[in-house]
């Protein structure tokens, strides 16, 4: 029973990330990054088995279930810096032409604005 409802939970609480995650403006545009993404759900279930299935705190279960944590921890960090580097990557882009005047020269800056 207590493994049935770890699993609901996990179930739950991932899906509810995972809609959350969903509208990060690099989750279209980086492949990489919702690939760690999806990578460390799958991990860090694992991890919550390994978690759920040690009798006490000092099983190699319970060992073997925190390193699935950290990898899925990895994942996730990794996978988020790769959004986030695609949402810089293409708001410079964006920038760059939009500061293009009508020549198509770069425009120069208004020193009265300064």
């Amino acid at each position: 029973m207590g493994s049935s409802v770890v699993a609901v939970v996990i179930v739950i609480s991932l899906g509810l990330w995972h809609v959350h995650n969903r509208r990060h403006p690099g989750w279209l545009a980086s492949p990489d990054g919702r690939f760690h993404v999806l990578n460390g759900y799958a991990l860090a279930t694992v991890a919550a088995y390994w978690l759920a299935a040690a009798p006490t705190a000092t099983t190699w279960e319970w060992a073997l279930g925190n390193a699935w944590a950290l990898v899925a921890m990895v994942s996730f960090v990794h996978g988020f810096a790769h959004l986030r580097q695609v949402t810089v990557a293409h708001a410079q882009s964006a920038q760059a032409i939009e500061s293009i005047d009508v020549a198509g020269r770069p425009a120069q800056p208004n020193p009265s604005l300064s």
